[in-house]
This record gives structure tokens, sequence and C-alpha cells, in this order.
């Protein structure tokens, strides 16, 4: 709806006057003030109406024929107490009959094409109104006007422009007077071609005015495909994907264009995540997405009755699990329907309208290769971040890396089949329980026995440094036994490999293949690493007893200490590892730690009140309940842990106080993620 209603009728010698008194329009001849009035509306505004707002693009010009308008300016004002910040409007001028909105006396009050002020009517104000569009024109037509006042103008509206093509609408002001400095003029008669089917694109181009016919060659023969208008952007597919024209494009009768280099174009995308997403949704819009044939469909249930679908691509060992609505729109993509055809009947199945979310999806199926004819370059990644971002980014990879090992599937099926189906039949199960157990009960006996060793024997504490290389060992021994585990209900481990994590070791193994499993055979691979830690530490505790020498057994003790806290870690449903993951297999509920936080800020308190509403949210509790377990387990351990460490050096701490300081540490470090998880989502 406008702001402004039409009324009062301003003749047109009130009009004349009052383009006599404004400085920048003196020159102008009785003729050519008469064409400038002509091109003028009458507007009016009642008492505390907004007139023009500040922050908000320049488009109109206004002179004030009658009553009182304020003109105030936003200033920010932080609290002292609560620093929050405030707005506060200052008054700035009163506006009477005769003076302008948005002129001065040389040219526009604004040199950027944003509004600097609020202004608001007082009384009933009348006021004559000039679109921007319209003022361009005429002061291209009259040239003696002042030089600076018509490049103000056509900066304006190119911004105005600019803002209007869908993606640049959520550009920053600042980001939009560059495009706006950076776009070229063109102008195409009628029949012209602004590009052919099969060039080598450079630039994309936005409509100011006229029409555009884009038409596709097939043997000779022209299909008509679109014709667009202003302010429809086109051409820029080429640029982002390196290919050539897939059409050819002219004007359909006199046609202005703003062009965009692809330099430009390329700067936007790396430092405008809103500019590159808009431009992946209208990409993935414009085409007719086609599944990879080579795709692998698996259905399931979960345990809420929720229809679960996951695609296997065999090419690449990737996975994509999919909703109800996820797999509908899955089956819309053969090849002949757009996106917004999948769109609307997405909406007729499940009255949802989200082109948002099909866009979305369609881009990540395309990324991961299970769509063949849609290419996503780059997307929302490193380049697409500020450079202190890319910075950290960076920083973070070094910390944080990862290499996987080739293809792990054939030989570790090799060494499965050949040496260790023996340890899956039921004698090796009981053997390996006899042994965990055993081994368990090693490790908590010989604990007094190693304490008396590290007191006696010299340069002890240099058995702490000494297990550090060997830590690695238990580590891959854990991820074999989640690839074993896998091996052993037949499914497929693509992908293994070694790496560090900060300062640590680390190793991997993807076992994406069981998501095709049931829920039970899930949890059996997420604790076989756990279970490998055990088995692990087990061996070492018994062949403390075995071999004499106290050095050894000082080690050998160290390193069962090690494995056995890592297995405890391994369990944290505070963290996505094993324990996490067991937890949400258990309960059959995907993205488990984001609903039990959602829960926990928005139906906990609730569920205080209403206590039958805690068995409608048996995921959720049973998340929570955990967390307080392994929480109670880890203080423990710490204790525990502390304790022998005292002993070993001597020392004793009656002050309970800082007895518990190293237990609470550990538990607030350990709880820092989903803390702050929980405090985001408290703001929101």
């Amino acid at each position: 709806m406008p702001k402004h209603r039409k009324s009062h009728i301003t003749t047109m010698a009130e009009r004349l006057a009052l383009i006599a008194a404004l400085p920048c329009f003196s020159t102008l001849t009785l003729l050519e003030s008469e064409e400038f009035v002509t091109s003028m509306t009458d507007v009016s505004y009642l008492p505390g109406k907004p007139i023009v707002t500040e922050g908000e693009l320049v488009d109109s010009v206004y002179i004030i024929v009658s009553g009182q308008a304020e003109v105030t300016h936003q200033e920010k004002i932080k609290t002292k107490i609560i620093h929050k910040v405030k707005i506060k409007k200052v008054p700035i001028a009163t506006l009477e009959a005769g003076e302008a909105i948005g002129l001065n006396d040389t040219g526009f009050f604004s040199t950027t094409g944003q509004r600097t002020a609020t202004v608001t009517a007082i009384t009933e104000v009348h006021a004559l109104r000039l679109d921007l569009k319209l003022l361009h024109q005429f002061l291209e037509k009259y040239s003696h006007l002042q030089k600076e006042m018509h490049a103000v103008a056509v900066q304006m509206l190119r911004m105005q422009l600019i803002k209007q093509s869908l993606p640049f609408s959520q550009l920053s002001h600042e980001r939009l007077i560059w495009l706006a400095e950076h776009v070229e003029e063109f102008f195409i008669p009628a029949g012209g071609v602004i590009f052919n089917q099969g060039d080598v694109g450079d630039r994309c181009y936005l409509i100011r005015s006229g029409q555009v016919e884009i038409v596709e060659i097939t043997d000779e023969v022209e299909h008509h495909l679109a014709i667009l208008k202003s302010p429809t952007l086109f051409g820029e597919a080429t640029l982002i994907t390196n290919s050539p024209r897939n059409a050819t494009a002219r004007a359909k009768e006199d046609t202005h264009l703003l062009a965009l280099r692809h330099e430009y174009l390329s700067e936007l995308l790396e430092t405008e995540n809103g500019v590159a997403n808009m431009f992946m949704t209208l990409m993935v819009d414009r085409s007719r997405p086609l599944q990879n044939p080579h795709i692998v469909v698996h259905e399931r249930t979960t345990a809420d009755d929720q229809h679960v679908v996951i695609l296997k691509n065999p090419d690449n060992g990737k996975y994509f699990k999919l909703s109800e609505e996820g797999w509908f729109i899955w089956q819309q993509l053969d090849g002949k329907q757009t996106m917004q055809e999948v769109t609307l009947a997405l909406a007729d199945q499940f009255n949802v309208f989200a082109p948002d979310v099909v866009a979305a999806l369609i881009s990540k199926l395309a990324k991961a290769k299970f769509i063949i004819n849609v290419e996503i370059v780059g997307g929302e990644g490193e380049k697409h971040q500020a450079r202190w971002s890319r910075a950290v980014w960076r920083v973070r990879c070094l910390l944080e890396k990862r290499v996987a090992i080739g293809d792990s599937d054939k030989w570790l099926t090799r060494v499965y089949k050949k040496y260790c189906y023996h340890l899956f039949t039921p004698v090796g199960k009981i053997v390996l329980a006899l042994i965990a157990l055993s081994g368990f009960g090693a490790f908590i006996f010989s604990a007094p026995h190693i304490i008396n060793v590290f007191k006696t024997i010299p340069n002890s504490l240099f058995l702490f440094i000494l297990i550090m290389p060997f830590t690695m060992l238990s580590v891959a021994f854990h991820e074999m036994g989640h690839a074993l585990a896998t091996k052993s209900f037949g499914f497929e481990v693509h992908y293994m490999g070694v790496g560090w994590y900060w300062l640590g070791p680390v190793a991997f193994t993807d076992t994406s293949d069981m998501w095709l499993s049931t829920r039970w055979p899930r949890t059996v691979v997420n604790l076989a690493g756990v279970y490998t830690d055990s088995l692990f530490a087990a061996v070492c505790s018994i062949l403390i007893f075995v071999i004499p020498f106290g050095y050894v057994q000082g080690f050998l003790w160290l390193l069962a200490l090690f494995t056995y806290i890592n297995a405890l870690r391994m369990l944290s449903p505070l963290q996505e590892l094993d324990g996490y993951y067991v937890l949400m297999d258990l309960v059959d509920k995907p993205r488990l730690r984001q609903s039990a936080v959602t829960w926990l800020v928005r139906g906990f308190p609730k569920a205080l009140r209403k206590p039958s509403l805690f068995k409608e949210n048996i995921p959720e509790v049973s998340y929570w309940l955990a967390c307080i377990v392994f929480l109670i387990l880890i203080t423990v351990m710490t204790l525990l842990v502390q304790g022998f460490v005292l002993k070993i050096l001597g020392l004793h701490s009656k002050n309970i106080l800082i007895s518990l300081a190293a237990p609470l540490i550990v538990v607030l470090i350990t709880s820092f993620a989903v803390i702050a998880e929980i405090r985001n989502k408290a703001e929101e």
C-alpha cells in the first residue's frame, strides 16, 4: 500500500511558483518548467504519517505545497547497565510550504542514494512528488542542468534497479553503492543480439528497460524459451559454471541494459553469502533436475513411524537421508520438471509451500552427484566467508586434519574373511567377553602394586611421556573395531584414515553403510569401538602379571588407563561420539541433541507443571538422563585418577574444595558445547 493518498490538486501556477523558488531548478525556461511540473503528482499525508523513512533507498523527491513536517534522525544510545542499544529519534528541523524533501540548493541531500532522515507529517501535508526515474529522464534531456545532480540521479536509479533484482535484494547499502559504480550501461536496438548460444560469457545483464527474448537453437530450429523484462537478471549461469552460453539473447524492442563483469560478480559471490546462495537457488530454479540412474534406494520406518529413505551413490560411496517430504521431492526429479513445478507439487501433496527448502535439497543432492544435470560450483565453503573468517577456517583445517586411505572395503573384506570372522562366532564372542572382564579385574587389582612401582623405579614420570605415541595404536584398534563389526553384518566400509584433532592423534572409519540397516545392528557397530578399547586395555592389564619388569608394568598400566578413559570419553552423549550415536539409535530419534536442547528450553518448564508431558518426550528425557549419568561417571573417574597421581607424587590434600577443582573443571569443559547450545536456543 502506498504511504500517501491523492486528494489535493495543485494548479499549474502554484507548481511553477514552487519550482521557481528552488535554486537547483532556477535556470529552467518556462517551457522546461511546465514540462517538469507536469510529471509531478499530488500526494497528501495525515498527521503522524511518515513521508520518507531514514535508511530507505531514494526513489522520489517531494516539494511541500502546504502543511508542516518534522525531520528526525536516528541515534544509537548504549545503556550503561544492561548494555543494550536503543534507538532515539533526534529532531533536526521543521519543513514548511515551499521546502523540498530529498533536494537541497544544489541537488540531492543524499549522495549515497539512501534517505538520511525521516520526515513525518505534523499537520496534514499536501506535496508534489516526482519519481526518480522521471527526474532522471528530465535531467538527461536538459544537459544544461547541473552535471553533479545528473550523476547522482544516475547512481540512485541504478541502485534502485539493482535492489529490485532478487539476487541483490539483501545487499548492504555499502555493497549496493559499490555495485552501482561497477555496472556498465548498454543500449541494444530492437532485434540486436546480446549474446549467441555457444559464446564464452564474461558478463551478466540486468534489464533496465525494454524486453529480451531468450531462444535456444537446435538443429537450426529456434525454440523460444522466455521473454524477460525489467528488473530481470540473465546470463549469470555461464559465469558461475564456467560454461558456454546455452541460449541466444536478443532485444525484442529497444532495450537498456546494465552489465556486470565476471570479476565483480566473482567478488560478490566470495564475500556475500546471501548473494551466493540466491544465485545457487536461481540456477537450480531454472534447471530441470534429473536423478543419477546409479542411485540405490533403501527405505525403512523409525520407531515413531517416520518414513525414512536413504539414497546410496555407489559411484562415490556417499549417502543421503531423506524425510518423507524429501523422498517426495526426489521422486519428482525426472528431468522434465523445473524447481517451481516441484515446489507446487510439494504444496499440493503436503500443503507446504517451501521453495527455499526445495532449492536447498536439490543443491545438496547436486553437490553429492545424486543429480546428473545440475552443476553447483562452490557453495557455503571457505570462499564465501570474510577474510578473517577464511583465516580462522584455514587454521582450523590445519588443527583438524584427516587423510583417507583409499577405498578400504576390498582389503578389509579380505582381512575379515581370512582372519577375523572367528571373533564374531558364538565361541569367539564368549572368549572376548572373558578377556574383557578378567582384564578389567586385573587392572583394578594391580593398581596398588603399580603405585609402589612408580614410587620405587627412577624417572617413572618418563613413562607418562612414553605412552603418547602408543595411544595412536589404541585409537587405530578402536576404529578397526567399528570396521570389523560393520563387515560382520555384511555392510561396506569405503573410507578409513588417520589424522589429528588439535594436538591429539585420531583415526576414523566411515560406517555410513550401516544407515541401511536396522537400529540394533547400528547400535552394535557404534559400541564396537568402545568394546575394542576395553579388550585392548584388558590385554595390557593381563600382561602386567606376565612381565615382571617394573618399567614395562608401569607402561602397560598407564596405556590401559588411557584406553579406559578414552573409552569412557567416547561414551559421552554430550558430544557427537559413539555414546551419542548409540543413544540416538536406541531411541531411534534423528538429531536427538538438537531436539533435546529445544525441549529443555521450551518444553521442560511446561512438563514441570504437567508431568504427563515427560512421557510424551521420552527420547529427550532419556538424553538428559544419560548426560547426568555420564557426568557422574566422568567426575568419579577424574577423582580416582587424581587420587592415583597424588599418591604417586606423595601429595595429600585435606581441602575438599581443592580436591573437587579438577573434576568440576572436567565437567564444565565436557559440557561446554551443550551449555553454549542451550544458551543460544534460549536467546532465540
